[in-house]
């Protein structure tokens, strides 16, 4: 089991507790959700990540990996996936109360997309940075904060590690990335 940061909000004062995904390929691209148009969805024909909403008493990975099951029908096991941050937030656009949402980091095999079964929302959508760049504003905002925090910080490794090879002498271009 990942290590989670402790809340810093008391789980009484907490409406809905959640999971997402972070769903990544080793290129970069993201896997998203559209989400249905039906009028039970918040934010309806928007993008977001997959995951729901925690059960009572659930761990927030373990309800992670349950609602990838039930969403894609993809198994994990608790070594594939990763803490990444939670927030909380003033559900402002349904009764106000806070919500609280973890989110996980979990690298997928492009191969495995293929394989896939929809059972949540309109469609799954694999999104480049690019891509996910020019669709801003149809994503669920929340989600998209830590999305774009994640591609940041995978910025950043890359400049890291271009930079740690370059003082080292080495190529910055492997045959792992053309």
């Amino acid at each position: 089991m990942t290590a989670l940061a402790p809340s810093f909000v008391p789980a009484e004062d907490v409406g809905i507790r959640t999971s997402a995904a972070i769903l990544v390929t080793l290129d970069g691209r993201y896997l998203m959700q559209l989400r249905d148009t039906g009028q039970q969805t918040f934010f309806p024909d928007t993008l977001c990540l997959f995951g729901g909403a925690l059960e009572e008493g659930e761990d927030p990975e373990a309800g992670l990996r349950r609602e990838l099951l039930e969403e894609l029908e993809l198994r994990l096991e608790a070594s594939d996936i990763s803490y990444f941050s939670q927030l909380v937030f003033d559900s402002i656009y349904a009764d106000g109360t806070p919500r609280h949402r973890y989110y996980f980091e979990v690298p997928i095999d492009s191969g495995v997309i293929d394989t896939l079964v929809l059972h949540e929302g309109a469609a799954m959508k694999l999104m480049t940075a690019d891509d996910i760049a020019r669709e801003a504003l149809r994503f669920v905002p929340y989600d998209f904060a830590m999305l774009r925090m994640h591609m940041l910080l995978q910025q950043t490794r890359e400049r890291g590690s271009a930079g740690a090879r370059e003082r080292r002498g080495e190529d910055q271009m492997t045959e792992k990335y053309p």
